[in-house]
């Protein structure tokens, strides 16, 4: 006659349900646990990224630089070394921000527009009087350094260069001697030459 007692299919169940038990208990600690070197990417914030523009034009050293973020198109031509005496920086906004791969181009000033008043600056044949010359021409003997300032290509640095070297070595005596002033160089000569005089 069999005894009875528990079903071996019973405990065997129950074990089974510990077991499923301790292992999730287990899984779920591990889940929740960070490792504590580890530093969440949303808590780093962006750093400022440095950028390449292209400075072109009357600038001293044209070329591609590296600027910070939030550069400004004066921070691009101080970058290439300043801007040429012949830069017209008015023609361009120098607070105005820039981006990569930006080009920065500084023009060159205008030419000077001559009156023509031809008939003003011819003299009567046989008259022996020299024709006159242009209402806008300046004697660079006389002229101030606000006078030279107005005239292309001279700015307030280079007029007082030239009037320093008048105070110091006397008057001009030809418009050549302008060459000997530093700053001054062929090209900017043959531009001033109808704006300029000797006497």
């Amino acid at each position: 006659m069999e005894t009875s007692g528990p079903r071996p299919g019973r405990r065997e169940q129950v074990a089974l349900a510990v077991v499923a038990g301790v292992a999730l208990l287990v899984a779920g600690r591990l889940a929740l646990r960070r490792p504590s070197g580890e530093i969440p990417l949303l808590l780093v914030s962006p750093t400022p990224q440095a950028f390449l523009v292209h400075v072109a034009g009357e600038v001293l050293v044209p070329g591609v630089y590296r600027l910070p973020a939030g550069a400004r198109w004066s921070d691009a031509v101080r970058a290439a070394r300043g801007p040429t005496f012949l830069a017209d920086l008015n023609a361009v906004n120098l607070a105005q921000t820039l981006r990569d791969g930006d080009r920065v181009f500084i023009p060159r000033q205008p030419e000077p527009v001559l009156s023509s008043g031809a008939e003003e600056n011819e003299a009567p044949a046989g008259s022996g009087r020299r024709p006159a010359l242009p209402r806008a021409a300046l004697d660079v003997n006389t002229a101030t350094a606000a006078d030279l300032e107005a005239l292309p290509g001279i700015g307030p640095v280079l007029a007082g260069r030239i009037v320093e070297h008048r105070r110091t070595h006397g008057r001009f005596e030809g418009l050549e001697d302008l060459l000997e002033v530093e700053g001054v160089g062929p090209r900017l000569l043959e531009r001033l030459r109808p704006l300029l005089r000797v006497r």
